[in-house]
């Protein structure tokens, strides 16, 4: 299966979560690219949204996972720019990722909500979430556990029924 990872990243936490996960799609035997998202300019704290410099094709893709990291209990606002440009995600397999500093339910519950919610308006099949508290003891363990589960969702939905 042909996978992209739509990243955006503004300190390289998300990036590395998003590496690991490309690294086990792709020993599991998947095409997997790594999408980076850029902004134009510097996404201000307050800014909805914000103007892109790359904006990844997702016609490519079979599934795709959009990863961004939490700002103010919403997606930052380049991958908010991004994901509002696509018109359809018909038929693809979307699981979305996200980091942030705070606990699960101060933002980062309501930032995974929030992108199902957009991608399944254009279309998409959710296969799956997961988010990482980067300020933690357990973030090894958590980054592994976020890894392991969406890398078995898009396995599962890879397969072929017998």
């Amino acid at each position: 299966m042909k996978i992209g990872i739509i990243v955006y990243s503004m300190t390289g936490h998300t990036l590395a979560v998003a590496t690991e996960l490309q690294d086990a799609l792709s020993a599991a035997g998947h095409d997997v690219h790594l999408e980076p998202l850029r902004a134009a300019g510097p996404a201000s704290l307050g800014a909805a949204d914000a103007p892109l410099e790359t904006v990844p094709e997702i016609d490519l893709y079979d599934a795709l996972v959009f990863a961004t990291p939490v700002r103010g209990g919403t997606p930052a606002p380049p991958m908010v720019s991004y994901l509002e440009q696509i018109t359809s995600l018909e038929g693809k397999r979307v699981a979305c990722l996200v980091t942030g500093i705070f606990p699960a339910g101060w933002g980062r519950n309501q930032t995974l909500a929030q992108m199902a919610e957009t991608c399944a308006s254009k279309g998409a099949t959710i296969c799956d979430s997961g988010s990482v508290r980067w300020w933690s003891l357990g973030r090894r363990r958590q980054i592994a556990e976020v890894v392991d589960n969406l890398a078995g969702c898009l396995k599962q939905l890879s397969r072929v029924p017998e």
